[in-house]
Parts: structure tokens; C-alpha cells; sequence
């Protein structure tokens, strides 16, 4: 597949919830990207300098880690003997998380240093652990699982902290910003299907908000950064929608990629950058990034 530019500037229509406060509309340019001789392209997180982290699927359907740097060179990440690796989230200096398998039913996390320094990271009592993001400070966060019991948790300075939102079935951490706030999903009920929500917590051990993005089926939010900006993606009968907003303000605004079968945003910059991937007409899945203009 070949990487293209996507030089289009769209338009974003602000919708709102509660207080009325305009969220100004956005312009982006997308850079749409591939994994050289990827099948799938896969982004999930982005850091200040536009260092991007994500998952490809080669032409064997195994999936592998990888950073793009901001010129568009690509370094692959794989875990040692692992026989898939996926990597979700990175800091500003450039320390990555992310999971690994090696067995087709066991999972477990891993912080990653350039070129070749990983450490396991598994949450207490032999449970699941998926880290999706990390912040300056090194706090981690992200989710664990064991039968039949599922959670969120942060880590920071070894300690690990269980993350629940009240009520929830399923909590999932997924993205941390430098005064400790988190963001996430959670799901109210599975019966028949798993319905999801996003979240946003203050602090470990402050205060849940419920975010549902205005007129969407489910909400997923993947991202944060400094300005409390968050970045996911959420469904609707048209289909799949990125989006950024600031659910503290009502501020909500959809950020798909032009022309796109379905989008998904997976980490936002303090400038507002996005990292996320697209399907086309054919449900290929690329990887793009945008930047405001």
C-alpha cells in the first residue's frame, strides 16, 4: 500500500450538550500513512513531538508494533519471543506501552525505550495487563483482567492503583495527561451487547464524569493532553466518527478523515495533532495523522 497525502481542509460542525459555549470549528490536513507492505495500518497514540505508536498487520495477518518518527521513518517493535506485539501509547520522552502475546490466550503489558529496552508490566495476581498510555511523569495506565473479574489501574512509582468506574461492568484506562487526569471507557451493561461510555477522572482516587458524545449509540475516548482535550471515536447510525472536544466545557466535535468508510482517533498533542487510522471504500485500514490548520 502507499502512503498519500490528504491535502483536504474540512470543516467541523461543533455540536453541544448542556451550557451552550461554541466550541470554535476546526480546519485539518491529513497525512494519510502505511506500514511499509502493512495490510493494516494501525495508530493508537502520539506524543508532543509527533512521535506516533500503533500496530501493523503483515501479509502473514500477525501484528506488530511500531513508532513512526515526525519525517515518516518507521521502526518496528516487537517483544522478545513474543508471537504478536501492539504498542498504545507514548510519552514526551519517547517511553512507549504496550502488550504482547505468546500464546494464543495469554497477554501481558511491556514499557518500551528505544532500541531495545523492554520491562514487563503485570498488574498483581497473575491477571491480563493491557497498558494503554503513559504521561512525563511515568504514570501508567491502563487495564487488567482475570476471570471473571476486569478493571482499570494506574501505575506510578511501582504502585499500582485499581481503577473502577461506579457501576460499571468493564472499565478501561486509556490515556493519562501530565497533571495526572484520566480518560477512558466504561461499559453499563452486555446484555445482549457490551455498552460503552467514556469517562474522565480527575485524579487516581478523584472524581468520574460519564461522557457521551451527543446523539451517539456508544463513546470511546482514547486520548488526552495538557489542555484537558480529549480524542476518540464514537458510533452512530452512519457508522464510526473520530472526535475531540472537551467534555468539561461541551465542547464536542467530529474529525473524520475526508471520504472515509470509518475513523477512529487514538491520541491527541497539546497543539491538537491527531493520530488515528481510517478505513477506505475497501475497508482498508490506514494510518493518518492531523493537524490543525
Amino acid at each position: 500500500m502507499k502512503a498519500g497525502l490528504c491535502c483536504a481542509l474540512i470543516t467541523l460542525l461543533s455540536l453541544f450538550a448542556g451550557a451552550q459555549s461554541a466550541a470554535p470549528a476546526i480546519s485539518f490536513k491529513f497525512t494519510s500513512f502505511d506500514y511499509p507492505g502493512a495490510i493494516a495500518t494501525q495508530p493508537l497514540g502520539i506524543n508532543n513531538a509527533d512521535f506516533i505508536v500503533g500496530y501493523y498487520v503483515d501479509s502473514a495477518f500477525v501484528s506488530h508494533g511500531f513508532a513512526r518518527s515526525p519525517n515518516g521513518r518507521f521502526v518496528q517493535i516487537d517483544y522478545p519471543q513474543s508471537t504478536e506485539t501492539l504498542v498504545f501509547g507514548i510519552n514526551d520522552s519517547n517511553v512507549a506501552v504496550g502488550f504482547y502475546t505468546d500464546s494464543p490466550a495469554a497477554y501481558q503489558g511491556f514499557q518500551f525505550r528505544y532500541p531495545n529496552e523492554f520491562t514487563t508490566i503485570d498488574y498483581p495476581n497473575g491477571a491480563a495487563t493491557t497498558p494503554y498510555g503513559i504521561n512525563d511523569a511515568g504514570q501508567i495506565v491502563g487495564a487488567w483482567g482475570t476471570e471473571p473479574q476486569q478493571g482499570g489501574f494506574s501505575l506510578l512509582n511501582a504502585t499500582y492503583t485499581d481503577l473502577s468506574y461506579p457501576g460499571a461492568q468493564l472499565t478501561y484506562a486509556r490515556g493519562v495527561n501530565s497533571a495526572g487526569l484520566i480518560v477512558g471507557s466504561w461499559v453499563s451493561t452486555c446484555n445482549p451487547d457490551c455498552q460503552y461510555h467514556g469517562f474522565v477522572l480527575t485524579a487516581v482516587g478523584g472524581t468520574y464524569s460519564d461522557v457521551d458524545y451527543p446523539g451517539a449509540s456508544m463513546t470511546y475516548i482514547n486520548g488526552v493532553n495538557d489542555l484537558n482535550q480529549v480524542a476518540g471515536y464514537y458510533d452512530s447510525p452512519t457508522g464510526m466518527h473520530c472526535w475531540v472536544g472537551i467534555p468539561a466545557k461541551h465542547q464536542y466535535v467530529t474529525a473524520d478523515y475526508p471520504g472515509s468508510n470509518g475513523c477512529f482517533a487514538g491520541g491527541i498533542t497539546n497543539k491538537g495533532h491527531l493520530a488515528g487510522s481510517y478505513a477506505d471504500a475497501n475497508n482498508v485500514t490506514h494510518g493518518f495523522l492531523a493537524v490543525p490548520q
